[in-house]
């Protein structure tokens, strides 16, 4: 029924009117047309606004994708043989110091 912002307005301005009677339609009729315009002014401040900060939003994601361009893709095989690799050190090291910890410090 009310499908967009004018036809809502023009239903309001004529319940207002029948509101206020015919003693001030004068005035009414000047803070109607007041409203009218201040929202209309609202409503295109907003828009702007929107589209501004959709626009900042999608430059921000166009810089944070660009470095995911260059970045290189790592083996994982050789990743895994390093994480062993420094997993068994760790263990060495830990058996050693145990071993020194039993020992008294010495050599």
């Amino acid at each position: 029924m009310l499908n967009n912002v004018n036809d809502f307005l023009v239903v309001l301005v004529v319940f207002v009117l029948l509101m206020a009677g015919q003693k001030d339609v004068g005035n009414t009729a000047k803070s109607i047309g007041r409203f009218i315009g201040e929202l209309k002014k609202r409503q295109e401040e907003f828009r702007t606004e929107l589209m501004r900060e959709l626009n900042s939003a999608s430059l921000e994601d166009e810089k944070v994708n660009i470095p995911t361009k260059y970045v290189k893709s790592v083996n994982n095989t050789n990743n895994d043989e390093k994480v062993k690799e420094i997993e068994m050190k760790i263990r060495q090291l830990q058996e050693e110091l145990k071993r020194l910890k039993n020992d008294g410090g010495k050599n």
